[in-house]
């Protein structure tokens, strides 16, 4: 599969970012009070490509470099640094899943290459061995980018201890019918429009190979 615009330069992804921070400057307020970026500017980022920058070009991303995708936020921050800091964490972790999952599970997360997936560090909760998969409950606050994710890529425990007596971890991808978004954020000054809320798992279950 080609990506959209196989002739697309990081040089022109870049001034797409730069020919945006008038819409995002004018937008500020707003989004702190909604507490992430408009739908408008989501669709914008959509067709600008932004999302797909780490998708690999075989699920119809660009697949650029790392200073390619930080110019981008770079850019995007300097009209809005919430809005960077939203789109930026939901762009981000297509590098992760295109480097650690194998390949029948990337064509099934990245799919057509519309993927977008906020990430914590912190465990949401146990994991527990289903037949085919696994079954996730649990949650986790800070989950900057969710708003517009497709996706969540996250942590769990296993039941079983490591050498060292503590829970063992299971990296996981899960898709957006698997979680719950909580209507929690938006009271951090600096960061009330990041996009930052809670996300809730309630017996989400996904396949073994995610």
């Amino acid at each position: 599969m080609l990506p959209p615009e196989p002739a697309l330069t990081p040089k022109e992804l870049v001034a797409r970012a730069v020919a945006l921070r008038p819409k995002l400057v004018e937008q500020q307020a707003e989004c702190e009070e909604r507490t992430y970026y408009s739908q408008e500017l989501h669709e914008d980022f959509l067709a600008a490509g932004f999302y797909r920058l780490y998708v690999p070009r075989r699920y119809g991303g660009y697949e650029f470099d790392v200073p390619t995708f930080m110019r981008v936020v770079l850019e995007v921050a300097r009209g809005c640094p919430s809005t960077a800091w939203c789109m930026g964490l939901a762009a981000a972790h297509a590098l992760q899943v295109a480097s650690w999952w194998e390949e029948q599970a990337q064509a099934e997360i990245f799919g057509d290459g519309d993927f977008r997936a906020a990430a914590v560090a912190g465990p949401i909760g146990p994991a527990t061995k289903i037949e085919g998969g696994w079954q996730l409950d649990g949650r986790t606050p800070y989950a900057s980018g969710i708003p517009y994710s497709t996706h969540y890529m996250g942590q769990a425990l296993l039941p079983e201890l490591n050498e060292h007596g503590l829970p063992r971890l299971l990296l996981f991808v899960a898709p957006r019918s698997e979680w719950t978004m909580l209507d929690d954020w938006g009271n951090l000054l600096g960061l009330k429009g990041s996009g930052s809320h809670t996300i809730v798992f309630e017996g989400g279950r996904i396949p073994e190979h995610w």
